[in-house]
């Protein structure tokens, strides 16, 4: 029978920078605090974090026979620019390329096929897999998995990778040996609170809990309609997700560059000029510029006033008056 180490192999040989085994118990505090952040209403209109949410910390309830849970990551950054283009929004580190659902849908189903070729009596194997669409709380199973600690700004922090890591995991019926979540020092962010002075809307409330109706990455990918102006204002020229946290986190001075060019290329790229959104009439137009990456969560209608927003702040950034 295939075992913990020959799993992790498969999943670095596969194309994932990190993998580690957990457990499918519950995690109690972690649930305590899902259903306290949603009980406060921070998840604003994400209602589907609200739908069934014992789900989220409890894997057997989403796969009957569950023994062990596969957590993987892979590294997704990129630096950028150092000068911001007159008048362009900025987009998001994580959907600068293809739509990172995809390329991890990709190597998952590889993996799988790898571990059944590889284990004797797999075909038999049960396998769930979710890309962070589905019901569970990724971070605190990533962090039991050894994979690192959940930080003030509420995302998991590796030592190698810094934060910039998508999660995704694979629920099986294999028996397997778990990690120890202490078995590797990822450090803490201690007396740090870099995330939470510079975020510019205040969404980092405390230490892990952001309060989503503020996040500009909510605010741009999740909100429909109308931004409140004084939100809005304090977006700057992001038009697409938001890294503020990330970049000033001292745990991501030494991020690696992403061997995934998935993630580099095949998208629309670090900017994008507001006027070629704002000018999009027809969904053809809109897949045309978006299809295959992340930024067709917001749709045309959300797109559009980021684009507009974006705009605005420019032109009011350059006819701000010199102090």
């Amino acid at each position: 029978m295939i075992n913990s180490e020959q799993i992790k192999n498969l999943a670095y040989s596969c194309g994932f920078d990190l993998c580690g085994i957990v457990s499918p118990d519950d995690i109690p505090e972690a649930q305590e605090q899902f259903e306290t952040w949603l009980s406060k209403g921070y998840h604003g209109e994400m209602s589907y974090m609200a739908k069934e949410p014992e789900r989220r910390s409890s894997p057997r309830q989403l796969m009957q026979g569950v023994r062990s849970i596969i957590m993987l990551g892979l590294n997704y950054y990129q630096p950028d620019s150092k000068e911001l283009p007159s008048g362009y929004g900025i987009v998001s580190k994580y959907a600068r390329g293809k739509d990172y659902h995809k390329v991890i849908a990709k190597k998952t189903k590889k993996l799988i096929l790898e571990i059944e070729r590889t284990s004797d009596g797999t075909k038999e194997t049960g396998f769930r897999w979710y890309v962070d669409y589905g019901p569970m709380l990724e971070r605190s199973y990533a962090a039991k998995a050894g994979l690192g600690y959940i930080g003030k700004n509420s995302l998991l922090i590796n030592k190698d990778f810094g934060s910039w890591i998508f999660l995704s995991e694979i629920l099986t019926t294999l028996e397997l040996e778990p990690d120890n979540p202490y078995g590797i020092d990822h450090g803490q962010c201690g007396r740090c609170t870099m995330c939470i002075v510079s975020c510019p809307t205040s969404a980092i409330l405390e230490n892990g809990v952001i309060d989503s109706t503020k996040c500009i990455s909510y605010l741009t990918i999740e909100k429909k309609g109308d931004i409140s102006a004084d939100l809005a204002a304090k977006m700057k020229q992001r038009l697409f997700g938001c890294d503020i946290c990330q970049d000033v986190c001292p745990k991501n001075k030494a991020a690696q560059f992403t061997v995934h060019q998935e993630f580099v290329g095949g998208g629309v790229g670090e900017y994008l000029d507001p006027a070629i959104v704002e000018r999009i009439q027809t969904r053809e137009e809109f897949l045309a510029l978006t299809a295959g990456t992340p930024l067709t969560r917001p749709k045309l209608d959300g797109l559009k006033r980021n684009a507009h927003i974006a705009a605005t702040n420019a032109r009011a950034s350059k006819e701000k008056p010199v102090s």
